[in-house]
């Protein structure tokens, strides 16, 4: 009969592997999401409640808008790696999910004076750090 310790050890060693990874598991992980909520101006004055759904995309899609997005002249001779005027139309279609829009019309959104720089920054850094987010590791003392 197992001592009690044995039993503890073997419970942990079930429990242990039950956590483990599959490639299952890997291959079928769903995209992250976001909710992002902020509040709109609206004619008369008043503030109203919107929200947008953003959903990642994958790491060649993201590098693949990277590239066909080149700084210009300028924005190189600057340290740029990207166009930010035509990556953040880009990469704001590709990743807001509600409400579908073009990069056409992002690009509108983005060059329109009605949003101020910080507004529409906030939606760009936002469906950036989605697309670059890493994985949730639980850092803990392992002795």
């Amino acid at each position: 009969m197992p001592t009690k310790a044995e039993g503890v050890t073997a419970r942990q060693k079930q429990s242990d592997a039950s956590k483990r990874v599959t490639f299952e598991m890997l291959k079928t992980k769903p995209r992250a999401e976001q909710e992002i909520t902020f509040l709109m101006n609206t004619e008369g004055g008043k503030k109203e409640e919107v929200t947008f759904l953003f959903r990642s995309i994958g790491s060649v899609d993201y590098d693949r808008l990277l590239t066909k997005n080149p700084p210009t002249t300028e924005q190189r001779a600057e340290g740029a790696s990207y166009n930010i005027n035509t990556f953040a139309p880009a990469i704001l279609s590709s990743v807001c999910a509600e409400p579908e829009m073009s990069p056409t019309q992002w690009s509108e959104i983005w060059n329109s004076p009605d949003w101020n720089r910080g507004e529409i920054m906030q939606l760009f850094v936002s469906a950036v750090e989605l697309c670059n987010q890493g994985m949730d590791i639980p850092f803990f003392d392992r002795g």
